[in-house]
């Protein structure tokens, strides 16, 4: 069984996002014979088009996955300095907040959207409009709340615009968890949110 976990940037104060990842991990490796991790840092990720992008192979890492773990952390995400000089250079703007379409996730996170998010690689357009190419993959969604700004609307908020990208890929067995700093996602229930595959026009 092929895993992709990724890993967002997180500050020292914030590392136990990772640790939970690894837990994640761990449990689904005691369930899971032969299982094969590839692990892929978000830390400095810019959006598709930037320089060094990096989206087939994102995409290649996707498509051969058959669980992806997300570790999201769920607040209130300025953009990284890095990110901002990209918005300045592709926008003319000198805007130092997290743009609209952003939909207040993670930035790094949902840079890995814009790359994932192909055309002919991970949807298709049809005649019934554009349909998910990654079915039969499962997702597990860590939201890992931090900090003061999230609260109960803004991680339903933010995780159902996860659901919905990975959804748009045809990826439909998603189980989302939330957790912070003193709480053990792996201790806590799950429940497979699944929706039946569409079937791509002939």
């Amino acid at each position: 069984m092929n895993v992709l976990a990724l890993y967002p940037a997180a500050a020292p104060n914030k590392a136990w996002i990772h640790e939970h990842i690894t837990a994640m991990l761990g449990r689904v490796a005691g369930a899971v014979p032969d299982l094969l991790v590839t692990e892929r840092d978000l830390t400095g990720l810019a959006p598709h088009g930037a320089a060094g992008d990096l989206s087939d192979e994102l995409v290649q890492e996707l498509v051969a996955a058959d669980l992806v773990v997300i570790g999201a952390p769920i607040g209130h995400h300025p953009v990284p300095p890095a990110l901002v000089q990209w918005y300045r250079r592709a926008n003319g703007s000198k805007s130092n907040g997290a743009p609209i379409y952003a939909m207040g996730l993670n930035p790094e996170l949902q840079a890995w959207f814009s790359h994932v998010i192909r055309a002919d690689r991970t949807f298709r357009y049809t005649a019934q409009g554009p349909s998910g190419l990654l079915s039969g993959k499962k997702a597990i969604v860590l939201a890992a709340r931090t900090g003061s700004w999230h609260n109960e609307a803004m991680t339903d908020h933010q995780v159902h615009c996860i659901e919905t990208q990975l959804r748009f890929m045809g990826i439909d067995e998603i189980a989302t968890t939330a957790a912070d700093r003193h709480a053990n996602p792996v201790r806590s229930p799950r429940r497979w949110q699944a929706r039946p595959a569409q079937k791509l026009a002939a």
